[in-house]
């Protein structure tokens, strides 16, 4: 199941990235900055595991950049990239102990939006809409605390390293840092000008990969320390974008009527 999940999101990958080449030609576009608050948690798909794990929500952020081409039909192409704090809060041996992780992510996701006209106000235009696309994240570091009710003890995030008896690092070796899920988000667009708008998204990203593989390791020099990466991440994220739109080809048009004024002045 996990191998057909990969298929499915490389699929769509792919699709976007077609699309994304082809509109790279485009005359119109759109570029923005977006932000908001993030709410993760960590999905154990083995029952077994669970009856040893249990999790919290962890909430993060997230802040980047938006590209978006207009199609056909009221549809629209839209490519971003964010860096986003993420992490998970798990709970083992029988509840005592906690590992309380923050962990940083480069954000790469594409999707295919279509939009409807909606009035949300007199004289502002305005829009819902829907989208669904592939997601890709990169795992940079991260860093959290194994702690009990007497103790707390901090660490940081160290990748394909050979344990030793440093008891400040969480040494993970094959972990899978590259992380592939599928975005689904609904959401408000409002014009502010003609040519800026502003538009509020709520998505939920479903991580399809593991944190590591059945041979991954995480390895802290504490007594009682256990971890297990069989696992993947849901998040829950609420951004703002603010857009602006751009269209070449009037550019081009206003750039040409100037000139001729110009030779006619001359």
């Amino acid at each position: 199941m996990y191998n057909n999940q990969r298929k499915i999101v490389s699929g769509l990958l792919t699709f976007f990235a077609v699309v994304a080449c082809h509109q790279s030609q485009a005359q119109n576009f759109s570029l923005g900055i977006k932000a908001g608050p993030t709410a993760t948690w960590i999905n154990f798909p083995d029952a077994d595991v669970r009856d040893q794990f249990s999790s919290s929500v962890k909430i993060g952020y997230m802040i980047g950049g938006v590209i978006q081409f207009p199609l056909k039909n009221r549809y629209s192409f839209t490519a971003e990239f964010a860096y986003a704090q993420k992490g998970r809060t798990v709970k083992f041996n029988d509840g005592t102990w906690e590992n309380n992780a923050t962990y940083h992510f480069m954000d790469f996701s594409m999707a295919l939006r279509r939009s409807f006209d909606v009035r949300i106000k007199k004289d502002i235009q305005s829009r819902v809409f829907f989208n669904i696309g592939p997601n890709i994240e990169y795992w940079i570091d991260g860093k959290g605390a194994v702690s009990t009710d007497a103790i707390s003890s901090p660490y940081t995030v160290v990748f394909d390293k050979q344990p030793d008896s440093n008891f400040n690092y969480n040494y993970l070796n094959d972990a899978n840092r590259w992380l592939f899920g599928l975005d689904i988000g609904a959401g408000v667009d409002a014009n502010i000008t003609k040519t800026q708008r502003l538009h509020t998204e709520l998505r939920f990203t479903y991580g399809h990969t593991y944190l590591g593989a059945k041979n991954s390791s995480s390895h802290i020099e504490i007594l009682g320390f256990e971890d297990n990466l069989q696992a993947n991440l849901k998040t829950l994220s609420l951004t703002v974008s603010y857009m602006f739109d751009f269209d070449l080809k009037k550019s081009k048009m206003g750039r040409s009527t100037k000139d001729r004024e110009i030779r006619k002045k001359r």
